[in-house]
């Protein structure tokens, strides 16, 4: 996945679209605390993530350190920011909590990850057996049987972007990641 992530980011400009769609308040602040801190937010590029005619949602990579987070907004037709939708917002509560795992490990932008919660028992029992199981399976069709150790990232990702919220995210943003 690293490889595939960095081939993405190296197909982009570096300046992405302008957010033309106002964000609501608390994604904004979200978004614009990762910004601040060097995060390059991308909307609806690169054509090889948002184009390729997958149903990618987003992607979280590092490449020539700078951190990327990118947004395929569901309504997209070309790299224009349309109106977010509720899966829009969750895509960056997710690929935004996958940053603050980077932040739990090593350095801020070197793409090693650990988890922020501490018992992943609780974070299955939380999410739901059904959920995480969905989420491993297309996790596992999407990048193979070798990634089997990164899927608890995953699942406390996707966890986190549906019962944290963007508000809440920026706090533990600002707790490891400044």
């Amino acid at each position: 996945m690293k490889a595939f992530i960095s081939t993405l980011l190296a197909s982009m400009a570096i300046a992405g679209p302008a957010l033309a769609a106002p964000l609501p308040a608390d994604h904004q602040l979200f978004v614009d605390t990762m910004v601040n801190d060097g995060v390059e937010v991308v909307i609806n590029t690169p054509a090889e993530a948002c184009f390729d005619g997958s149903a990618r949602n987003g992607a979280y990579g590092v490449f020539d350190n700078t951190r990327y987070l990118v947004v395929c907004q569901d309504n997209r037709v070309n790299s224009d920011v349309t109106n977010w939708t509720a899966n829009d917002l969750d895509t960056i509560r997710h690929e935004g909590f996958h940053i603050i795992q980077d932040c739990m490990a090593g350095t801020k932008d070197d793409q090693e990850f650990d988890t922020v919660f501490t018992s992943q028992e609780e974070v299955i029992d939380a999410y739901g057996v059904v959920n995480t199981m969905r989420i491993m399976n297309s996790y596992i069709d999407a990048y193979g049987a070798d990634r089997h150790a990164d899927i608890k990232y995953e699942i406390e990702a996707f966890y986190a972007a549906e019962n944290y919220s963007a508000t809440e995210l920026n706090s533990m943003y600002n707790r490891y990641c400044m």
